[in-house]
């Protein structure tokens, strides 16, 4: 029996690992690297079968880290 705590699909306990990092650190650019992990790993998770539920909340992830990621082009001021 898994813990609630833990997941029970590999790759959500990843996905969980990857999302607690992007919290401890305010490194410039990581939300950058952030997104380019979270697309390799929603390939990897799709190659190997992962279920729909996870697929779907990496998919989330890669959305969310895709918007924060563009937080430092926006708002562009204007003239440029």
């Amino acid at each position: 029996m898994v813990p609630e705590t833990q997941p029970a699909c590999p790759y959500m306990r990843r996905l969980h690992e990857m999302l607690a990092l992007r919290q401890l650190s305010a490194v410039p650019g990581l939300e950058d690297a952030l997104l380019t992990r979270l697309a390799a790993f929603e390939a990897e998770a799709k190659a190997a079968g992962a279920p729909r539920e996870t697929l779907g909340a990496i998919s989330d992830a890669r959305f969310t880290a895709g918007v924060a990621s563009l937080g430092s082009w926006l708002p562009m001021p204007r003239g440029h």
